[in-house]
């Protein structure tokens, strides 16, 4: 039996890395079911998954990891450059 879907708002500095922290999450839970609207989440789960909250947690987690990812690109790929003399 599906849980009422928990909605998450997101802060429009993070959707450029919505659908990559969409794909972890899934790896991860892949019992949780993803809706995405325009600037927002759904998730819903099986009784039997975490819990809504813990849930909405581990995904904004998944969010924030590829947004630094992301961010921090340029300078990991320059450091290993300037290391490697590529």
């Amino acid at each position: 039996m599906q849980s009422i879907p928990t909605r998450l708002e997101l802060p429009s500095e993070f959707l450029a890395h919505l659908s990559d922290a969409i794909v972890r999450f899934r790896y991860l839970h892949p019992g949780v079911m993803l809706q995405v609207e325009e600037s927002a989440v759904l998730l819903s789960s099986d009784k039997d998954e975490r819990s809504d909250r813990e849930l909405e947690r581990e995904f904004l987690f998944c969010l924030y990891r590829q947004k630094v990812y992301a961010d921090t690109l340029p300078l990991r790929s320059a450091l290993i450059a300037g290391v490697t003399g590529a």
